[in-house]
């Protein structure tokens, strides 16, 4: 009798180890896979976290290759105090002006002058400044009077607009069609991202580029040889 109580308490004592050996093993299995799944998650959120800060950087390289310069009279280094706008200056005594606000353009000549300088079909003896202005329904950022071909009949003025398009003015074609009213002759079909103009020499004359931030440039005279403003 004492022998089988004994085996007895032997038996129980060992479904008692192996009871505790099972939950070991059961809280084992379950702490790995808790820390396993925290560990794919967290994985997976920094890889997510890297693939979309690969991605912002991407597109913002890429904003920034295409982006035009936004001038602003606000924003010297080395002043204060000072007011600063857009202007340039053109042959004939002509100087365009840009407001604060870049949206009105002043193109401002003697009539006088611009017929003695330039091949026009009417005349006049006015001898005073005449201010004719120009409204845009977008930000002017830069003003460019260039020259096309080897004469003065491909003098133009151009504006670039901050979504990075460019319209024109011929100079001789506007003054023979509309004199003292001068107006904007349009965006340039096909011009589009541009940075910057420069006057450049070719073997049949000047030429006017508009050239984007990547370096790649259009020659302005090829883009409006064919409009029959020249």
């Amino acid at each position: 009798m004492e022998e089988v109580n004994k085996k007895n308490k032997n038996n129980v004592a060992l479904i008692i180890i192996i009871i505790v050996l099972i939950l070991a093993i059961i809280g084992l299995c379950g702490y790995i896979f808790l820390n396993s799944s925290k560990y794919i998650a967290k994985s997976e959120k920094k890889e997510t976290k890297d693939e979309s800060t690969y991605i912002d950087r991407e597109e913002d390289t890429a904003a920034k290759a295409t982006s035009t310069i936004i001038f602003d009279g606000s924003k010297s280094i080395n002043s204060t105090n000072q007011s600063y706008t857009l202007s340039c200056q053109g042959n004939a005594g002509i100087f365009i002006s840009v407001d604060s606000t870049q949206r009105i353009l002043t193109f401002s000549f003697t009539p006088t002058k611009v017929i003695e300088f330039y091949p026009l079909t009417w005349t006049s003896t006015r001898e005073d400044m005449v201010n004719s202005q120009i409204n845009f329904d977008q930000k002017i950022v830069d003003v460019f009077f260039g020259g096309m071909g080897q004469s003065s009949s491909g003098d133009t003025l151009f504006i670039l607009l901050e979504d990075g398009t460019v319209e024109y003015i011929p100079i001789v074609h506007m003054f023979n069609h509309v004199q003292a009213e001068v107006v904007s002759y349009g965006k340039i079909n096909g011009i589009s991202d541009v940075a910057k103009f420069v006057l450049s020499n070719t073997p049949s004359g000047v030429t006017t580029l508009a050239i984007k931030n990547d370096g790649t440039f259009y020659d302005l005279w090829y883009a409006l040889k064919d409009t029959g403003n020249y």
